[in-house]
């Protein structure tokens, strides 16, 4: 019974890592922008999505340097890149974090953060890299074809 059990255990993780990277090559991650300390601003074209009207989606920060502080949680590890799921009023410029991956150099995993619903509001100041991240997201969304005229 336990090498059955051993087996079906090393075929589940063989699944689970062949699902995961057939996700990750279908990814469409486009660079928004560099700030001047060359943090790096990606955005996951594929997973931008108009639900109740606020617009959803993945973004990615690389940092060149460890950048803690960002988290906003003592973590044992560097963090050298985020990964953020978002949601944002358009309208209004204003987003709420709902959760971060936070990354080692390797951007392996070092720690989630879930939010949900209790997560923080920003609304990015006029000209930094983090409006043009939000300002790329809603042109993605205004420049989609309105499936309620399909």
């Amino acid at each position: 019974m336990k090498p059955l059990l051993v087996g079906l255990v090393a075929i589940v993780a063989a699944v689970s890592a062949s699902s995961a990277l057939a996700q990750s090559t279908e990814a469409d991650w486009v660079e928004i922008t560099r700030n001047a300390v060359g943090d790096r601003f990606m955005v996951e074209r594929n997973s931008i999505e108009l639900r109740n009207g606020a617009v959803w989606y993945w973004e990615h920060r690389d940092f060149p340097q460890p950048n803690n502080a960002f988290i906003g949680v003592e973590l044992g590890q560097p963090v050298y890149g985020v990964t953020l799921y978002r949601s944002a009023d358009c309208v209004g410029g204003v987003a709420r974090l709902r959760q971060i991956i936070a990354r080692d150099q390797e951007q392996q995993v070092i720690q989630r953060l879930n939010y949900g619903d209790a997560g923080p509001l920003s609304q990015p100041q006029s000209g930094s890299s983090a409006a043009a991240v939000l300002s790329f997201v809603c042109e993605q969304v205004q420049s989609a074809p309105d499936e309620s005229q399909s």
